[in-house]
């Protein structure tokens, strides 16, 4: 949504009125050192409340034109402001508290745009026949492009100038050199994957109407950037849709989520809704989900430094190409191929994240043990589970699925230009809002994957070749009392194999 601004994750909050701007810019300052958040400038603020309602409209700022366009059309914002932290660098906060079940703000129905207005237009008409990945997305970016021809006569001109007018944040807009400090990770296929995406879906729509060609593939990248950054997925009167907020897309990032957000027939808007106190001077936010860095990344244009959850558990992940072992029986290759196929497996490619309960990661262990398995271990499982689905085997294959995997890992690591040790010495180095900082969160992400898994094979496989007993009684009293991620994956493990103690 709202961009760059969304990478910075804590909030530059005052639990205090301040006295005076120098009281006030202190307190931001030190709550940006706390946090990571960009420093505004200390009269950043003053913008908003200095127009007085007299004033010419051709002289308020955009994000006053933003407020009394909203305002003027129904829209519920007394209670927020917008503040401009550097160009293009923006966040909503709270002007008075809010309690638990307060609503925040009411975006009116006629202010919103959906896939159905860009379904309307001309070019959308065109359209309908066809098939795209993301079709909300190429219809919002429809109704986008097209009325923005409008300039003045259109009337969400206060919105479009509220919009970043570049996205420099996101990678696919990134120059080669900011691309090298992703160097390592898939995320750099990803990235130009996401671009040739985009330009077939721009050559399919200048194919159908030869005059979209009018806009460049470099202005309809960035209303695909725009909407995909940006859009809300609501149901308006039944019908499941997606839609552009103006305001409500500005509030940035943070979990656990302390809003909610929704469209409320009754109230005929768009609404946020605060599920817990929010303090007056607070940064109002919203959350954009449990995701890894690469999505975060690569959709908004930003990293969370710690993108842990409350229940300790860390979304980020590292893609690890897996494959069968060449090297092993020709028999047992081909039956194991066989077994991939008949499971509907084409590709063993996983992203594996800390948490062995992850889906991915969980998928990911399964393909480990059937690549580790002897014959006599593949004969005895492959009768009972596919492919993506096998338990633990034994503590042997375990042992051998870990060691797997942490030599993967080692692999990995190799692949990245620079180490952890050195990456974490960097932060701090360059601005906060920099994309040379988010590049440095996102990979420090990948990395402290690949540590993990070199550390399981350390530390677990010797404890998984004692005898039982002594890994029943290792594992009560060193991992059961613990609640991390390495713990969880020994308690389940072990109790799978061997039973309770």
């Amino acid at each position: 949504m709202e961009s760059p601004t969304k990478r910075l994750r804590a909030s530059l909050s005052l639990d205090e009125p301040a006295h005076d701007d120098r009281d006030k810019f202190a307190q931001l300052y030190e709550a940006s050192q706390k946090s990571g958040v960009l420093l505004p400038n200390a009269d950043t603020n003053a913008a908003e409340a200095s127009v007085s309602d007299d004033d010419d409209s051709d002289n308020w700022d955009v994000p006053t034109r933003l407020s009394r366009w909203l305002t003027a059309n129904g829209a519920e914002l007394d209670k927020l402001r917008i503040e401009t932290y550097a160009p293009e660098v923006r966040g909503v906060h709270a002007k008075k508290p809010f309690s638990s079940g307060d609503r925040v703000m009411l975006i009116p129905r006629n202010c919103l745009i959906t896939v159905e207005m860009g379904k309307a237009t001309e070019i959308g008409q065109k359209l309908l026949p066809l098939q795209f990945a993301a079709p909300k997305h190429v219809f919002l970016m429809m109704f986008l492009l097209t009325d923005m021809e409008l300039g003045n006569d259109s009337f969400f001109k206060p919105y479009y100038d509220s919009l970043p007018a570049t996205l420099g944040n996101l990678p696919i807009f990134w120059t080669e050199e900011e691309l090298g400090w992703l160097q390592g990770s898939h995320i750099l296929q990803q990235i130009e994957d996401r671009k040739a995406a985009i330009r077939r879906d721009y050559e399919t729509i200048c194919a159908v109407d030869p005059t979209f060609a009018r806009f460049t593939l470099e202005r309809f990248s960035w209303a695909r950037m725009i909407v995909c950054s940006r859009n809300f997925g609501i149901t308006i009167d039944g019908v499941k849709t997606a839609a552009l907020v103006p305001y409500a897309d500005m509030l940035n990032h943070y979990r656990p989520r302390e809003t909610s957000w929704t469209f409320d027939d009754d109230a005929d808007g768009f609404t946020i809704t605060a599920l817990r106190g929010i303090a007056s001077g607070s940064q109002v936010y919203d959350s954009y989900g449990k995701k890894c860095n690469h999505r975060f990344l690569l959709n908004y244009g930003f990293a969370v430094q710690d993108n842990t959850e409350e229940d300790g558990r860390n979304p980020n992940e590292v893609l690890m190409p897996l494959q069968l072992m060449e090297n092993e029986a020709p028999a047992l290759f081909a039956k194991k191929q066989r077994y991939l196929h008949d499971s509907g497996v084409y590709t063993m490619h996983t992203r594996f994240s800390t948490c062995h309960g992850d889906a991915d990661t969980r998928e990911g262990l399964s393909f480990l043990r059937l690549i580790v398995a002897t014959e006599s271990e593949f004969d005895t499982f492959s009768v009972q589970t596919p492919a993506h689905a096998i338990p633990p085997v034994s503590l042997a294959n375990e042992s051998r699925a870990l060691k797997h995997i942490a030599a993967l890992a080692t692999v990995q690591l190799f692949q990245y230009a620079t180490t952890l040790d050195q990456d974490e010495a960097s932060v701090g180095t360059y601005p906060l809002f920099a994309n040379r900082t988010q590049a440095l969160f996102f990979m420090m992400g990948e990395k402290r994957v690949c540590h993990f898994y070199q550390s399981m094979a350390y530390d677990v496989v010797p404890l998984l070749q004692q005898p039982p007993d002594v890994i029943q009684a290792t594992v009560a009293e060193k991992y059961e009392p613990e609640d991390d991620a390495k713990s969880r994956y020994v308690d389940d493990v072990t109790a799978f194999l061997l039973g309770e103690a």
